[in-house]
């Protein structure tokens, strides 16, 4: 065993020891809490003074990827955000009001607070592919976008009407599905005739008629079928170019024959025969086989 004093200073050492530990450690909690409380208080005055609000619309609102629509128009329809802090506003809502505009197809809206805030609207435009018009003695009013939408030209002012014109009726509806497909029908008569589609007529829904810039063609029921038809095209130009001056249209909307109507009279019931009858011909022969070898060809100096 220690001697007495020695067992007392070794006591009082270790006593000591404990003091300096404890002070240390309070020490330590006194700055903890001096740091979050001068937390506290910065973030209280951050969210009390700071300007998290938005104020100005053309300097705080940021809109990208538009090309068509005018970017105030874009801003306008979220407008109420302004003078709102933007930790309270709702990305979502504003991006369902954007969505609204007919011309928009899809918009993310993001939020930022540093290095001052502002919030970033990006947007994906529909796409126009076609022009809309009532009849061919009006001016086009509205264009239809890839994904079907039918859009007022007003609500485009940026756009150029595309070339390729669809006649339809009041009450007409395309969905992307019917878009895609007559795309495809479109093409695939330019690509056979080597001209430009300039219309497509749809008003009758069973007696639908395309123009290109020299071909009236008749198509019918746009069914199954109708690339089928569509597709006998090429095997009879060479024929149709001995009428080019006096066709008035070539009738696809037959499986099994394809008659052309004359505009202009021929002179004398021998030679309207002999014309008919070499036209037949050259259209059996021109036609694939297995096609029906009969063609209807029909003077008559009423136009289309």
């Amino acid at each position: 065993m220690l001697p007495v004093d020695q067992r007392k200073d070794w006591i009082k050492s270790r006593r000591n020891k404990r003091k300096s530990a404890r002070g240390a450690r309070l020490a330590r909690q006194a700055f903890r809490l001096f740091l979050v409380m001068s937390l506290f208080t910065v973030g209280i005055f951050g969210f009390t003074y700071l300007p998290w609000s938005l104020n100005n619309s053309e300097s705080e609102i940021v809109v990208k990827g538009n090309h068509f629509t005018d970017t105030e128009q874009i801003r306008k329809v979220i407008a109420d955000a302004l003078y709102t802090p933007v930790y309270k506003m709702n990305p979502k809502e504003l991006e369902k009001k954007v969505e609204g505009l007919e011309t928009i197809n899809n918009a993310f809206v993001r939020r930022y607070a540093f290095p001052r805030p502002h919030v970033v609207v990006e947007v994906l435009e529909e796409q126009p592919w076609a022009s809309v018009g009532l009849n061919p003695d009006l001016p086009t009013h509205a264009v239809v976008a890839e994904t079907g939408r039918i859009i007022p030209v007003k609500k485009f002012p940026h756009v150029t009407s595309p070339k390729l014109k669809l006649y339809v009726a009041s009450n007409f509806k395309m969905t992307p599905v019917d878009v895609k497909q007559w795309a495809t029908w479109v093409t695939f008569i330019e690509n056979q005739t080597k001209e430009p589609v300039l219309y497509v007529d749809m008003r009758k829904p069973f007696d639908v008629s395309v123009r290109t810039e020299q071909l009236a063609l008749k198509i019918g029921i746009p069914d199954a079928a109708l690339t089928q038809r569509l597709s006998r095209l090429t095997s009879i130009l060479p024929t149709l170019q001995t009428y080019k001056d006096t066709l008035e249209y070539v009738d696809l909307a037959l499986d099994n024959n394809i008659p052309l109507k004359i505009c202009k009279k021929l002179e004398g019931k021998a030679a309207a025969g002999k014309a008919a009858s070499d036209a037949k011909a050259k259209l059996n022969a021109a036609l694939m086989p297995g096609e029906a070898a009969s063609q209807a060809i029909s003077n008559t100096s009423t136009p289309l």
